[in-house]
C-alpha cells in the first residue's frame, strides 16, 4: 500500500506543478474546483485503461514497467527543468481538459505498468485520484504566490520518486 501512496504522490506532483504554474493567474474559485475534481476523475480513468493493456500484456516481462518509471520519471525531470512559455491568462474550457488530460496522460502509463502485477485495481487508481485532485487543488491555490521555479522544481522531485520506484522495483 505505501508503494501505491508513493506513486500516488508522484504522478500528482505533475498535476501540482502544472497548477502552481496555471495557478499564478486570476483563477475563480469554481474554475479551481472543476479543474481539481477533472484531473482527479482522469488519474483514475487512464491507470484503469492502462490496467486492462498491462492485464493484456502481461506475458511481457517486468523490465516494460521498469522502463515505462524510468522514462516518465526522466520526462517530469526534463520538463521540471525546461523553461516554459508564458501562455494566455484566459484558458477556455478546451485548454482545460486539455491541461488536465495532460498532466494525467503520464497515469495511462503508470495503468499499463501496474497492470503487468497482480494489484487491486481499485486499491491503486483510488489513491491516484486523490493525490492528482488534492495537489491539483493545492497547487491552483499556491500558484498566486509561488514562483514558476518552485513549480518546476516539484515536477523534478516527482520524476524522481518515479525513478527511484523503478529501482525498487528492479531490486524485487
Amino acid at each position: 500500500m505505501e508503494f501505491t501512496i508513493l506513486l500516488a504522490f508522484a504522478l500528482g506532483m505533475d498535476a501540482f506543478s502544472a497548477g502552481i504554474a496555471v495557478g499564478s493567474r486570476q483563477l475563480t474559485s469554481r474554475v479551481k474546483w472543476v479543474v481539481s475534481i477533472l484531473t482527479g476523475f482522469l488519474h483514475i480513468l487512464l491507470p484503469l485503461i492502462g490496467m486492462f493493456i498491462g492485464d493484456y500484456l502481461l506475458s511481457t516481462v517486468n523490465w516494460l514497467g521498469i522502463i515505462l518509471l524510468i522514462v516518465i520519471g526522466s520526462q517530469m525531470i526534463y520538463a521540471g527543468f525546461k523553461r516554459r512559455s508564458s501562455e494566455d491568462s484566459v484558458m477556455s474550457l478546451l485548454k482545460w481538459l486539455a491541461f488536465s488530460f495532460a498532466v494525467s496522460l503520464d497515469s495511462l502509463s503508470v495503468g499499463i505498468t501496474l497492470g503487468l502485477t497482480d494489484i487491486n485495481q481499485w486499491t491503486a487508481v483510488l489513491p491516484f485520484g486523490i493525490a492528482a485532485f488534492i495537489l491539483t487543488r493545492t497547487g491552483l491555490a499556491l500558484g498566486q504566490v509561488v514562483t514558476l521555479t518552485a513549480g518546476r522544481f516539484s515536477e523534478v522531485i516527482g520524476g524522481s520518486i518515479l525513478i527511484g520506484l523503478a529501482m525498487r522495483m528492479i531490486q524485487g
